[in-house]
């Protein structure tokens, strides 16, 4: 290996990127939004050929709208007109199903949001993409943008943080060691992140006591595959009655993914069956293996569930940052993992981009980890809660050491079984329905300003999003009088949506966003009836990231509008000095 070493001084303003998966290439983009300039280091020498992720949510989706992104996405995803059912199955080779959540369309879902113009809808339905194919869009994206620097194939190999600056060294693909500096550096290189070690952070968490084989594979054997409907999921049992592996439908057309779980004290090695057999045990569930002819494997490989969040999530001088996986790792179950990673890299890019542009005070980067650890802290514990449905069959169907098979007999018995379990599942149906864990989290920090008269904050419930704009909140979507949606009218960077029929002080917040050249845009909605009742003030001051950062009935003075700017923008030493 030819190993010499280089350096390099990246421009000013320009944040170097660890890691080329979705939550890099999402935050490089987002920066380039706002102007700024990145360089991505990746690895690999191109995208991924895994699956992994295969649902971006739909909160996930109002940002990429946001950012004008949503509707070509969906063009590279599954298409809108089809279901995602979830299917329970004790084998493909029964005729009987376990249980069935019923998950619409995007189309369905599109038709859902307009009829129920109340708030607690989403402005965007959810997207079902693969990520492979998710990140090989993407990075099309980045690299015909000018402010990218999309560099695959460059490792990552250790990261210095000093006050003033960020040192990465990187290992080019000729083998060339070169070492950069930039103002500032977010590792989103993954659970194994080379950052978080650099920086010496630790997380707290780790596997669960199951180890998964997964096999990516081509099969357009679509009799056997859909011998129980077309599907999104399918969960099988085991012959214990348990959770013994899934298949997901990746394309619906011949692209799919299984799962076989293995619980981490079993004495087989299932690393010793074929990729073609595992496929096949996976599909026949309690039973015999169920064949069906495979086309062509693709990727095959061994994971551990890990539930675990970092206790930082950013270096001590706030100039080197993780998010995504680096941060946060979840089991799959709810599809959380990369969603909040996206959440983590629009949150991240508008405060980067804010504090290098000069319209944000370095506060705002200090409440990165502040605003965005307790919503990973409890998405990733949910995501536990779902998988603990699944595992929760086997208590039904083995109770009191009963042979799981017996649901599949023509019995009184039998039929009340899959009756009990089919009402279990409905029951327990939030996987891919939780909206209050989607889009219902609040963020607390000293940028964001509380009401004095907000009283008691609304309930918080994990199965449905309320409605608000208490500070902290995604405010709600609705659909505005002349049909347009009220998110299509927020600017970029911040806007003031203006309920009031009389001056309440807006123009106070406009003259002194003018003064500190912050980028503010004035909506007046005052002949809005449902809009006003569901945004509940006067004035409500909208955030890059679509959070409420502040509200009120009223403005008194030029005083009052410069201090709700200063908290906002992370200002808080000319807060103070004013004091």
């Amino acid at each position: 290996m030819n190993e010499y070493w280089k350096e390099e001084c990246l421009p000013e303003g320009t944040v170097a990127i660890a890691g080329g998966g979705p939550v890099g290439l999402i935050l490089a983009r987002v920066l380039a939004t706002y102007g700024v300039n990145s360089v991505l280091f990746e690895r690999n020498p191109s995208t991924t050929t895994w699956p992994k992720m295969d649902l971006t949510n739909a909160r996930s989706m109002e940002l990429f709208h946001r950012i004008g992104l949503a509707e070509d996405l969906r063009r590279q995803g599954v298409p809108s007109d089809i279901d995602q059912d979830v299917l329970m199955s004790t084998g493909l080779g029964r005729d009987h199903l376990l249980a069935k959540w019923d998950l619409p369309s995007v189309d369905k879902f599109r038709q859902r949001v307009q009829q129920w113009n109340d708030g607690t809808q989403p402005h965007e339905p959810w997207q079902r993409i693969s990520q492979a194919i998710f990140e090989k869009w993407l990075k099309c994206i980045c690299d015909k943008d000018p402010l990218i620097d999309l560099r695959y194939g460059w490792k990552v190999e250790s990261v210095q943080e000093d006050s003033d600056r960020v040192t990465t060294t990187v290992v080019e693909p000729g083998g060339t060691k070169r070492v950069f500096t930039s103002q500032y550096l977010v590792g989103c290189d993954g659970g194994s992140s080379r950052v978080r070690k650099s920086l010496g952070i630790s997380i707290d968490g780790g596997p669960i006591p199951v180890r998964a084989i997964l096999v990516h594979f081509k099969s357009r054997d679509l009799r056997r595959l859909h011998k129980h409907g077309r599907f999104w999921h399918i969960f099988f049992t085991d012959p214990s009655g348990g959770l013994g592996g899934a298949i997901i439908a990746q394309d619906e057309v011949d692209t799919w993914t299984v799962h076989l779980f293995v619980p981490i004290d079993s004495t087989e090695d299932p690393d010793l069956l074929t990729s073609e057999e595992v496929v096949y045990r996976v599909m026949g569930g309690m039973y015999d293996p169920y064949l069906i002819t495979i086309d062509e494997i693709l990727v095959r490989s061994t994971w551990r569930p890990v539930i675990a969040v970092t206790d930082d999530w950013s270096g001590p001088h706030h100039r080197a940052f993780l998010a995504g996986d680096s941060a946060h790792q979840n089991i799959p179950t709810g599809g959380y993992g990369m969603n909040m990673g996206i959440a983590d890299a629009f949150d991240l890019g508008w405060k980067l981009a804010a504090v290098i542009n000069g319209s944000g005070g370095t506060s705002l980067l200090e409440s990165y980890q502040i605003e965005r650890k307790p919503v990973a802290s409890r998405n990733v514990a949910h995501s536990g809660v779902h998988f603990q449905v699944h595992a929760g069959l086997k208590d039904i169907l083995a109770s009191g050491n009963a042979d799981p098979r017996r649901v599949d007999c023509d019995t009184m018995e039998a039929h009340q079984l899959r009756s009990q379990i089919q009402q279990y599942y409905q029951q327990h149906d939030g996987e891919n329905k939780d909206f209050g864990i989607e889009m219902g989290y609040r963020y607390r920090s000293r940028i964001v300003v509380p009401d004095d008269i907000d009283g008691i904050e609304p309930d918080w419930t994990p199965s449905a999003y309320t409605p608000t704009t208490w500070p902290g909140s995604r405010p709600p979507h609705l659909f505005l009088s002349d049909g347009s949606a009220i998110f299509d009218h927020f600017g970029m960077d911040w806007t003031l949506l203006c309920f009031g029929d009389s001056d309440c002080g807006q123009e106070l917040l406009v003259q002194e966003a003018k003064n500190m050249t912050i980028p503010l845009r004035t909506v007046h909605l005052a002949h809005e009836r449902l809009a006003k009742k569901l945004y509940e003030r006067s004035l409500v001051l909208i955030r890059p990231d679509q959070h409420v950062a502040w509200r009120s009935d009223e403005l008194k003075d030029l005083e009052a509008a410069r201090r709700v700017l200063m908290t906002v923008t992370g200002r808080f030493d000319c807060v103070d000095a004013a004091v």
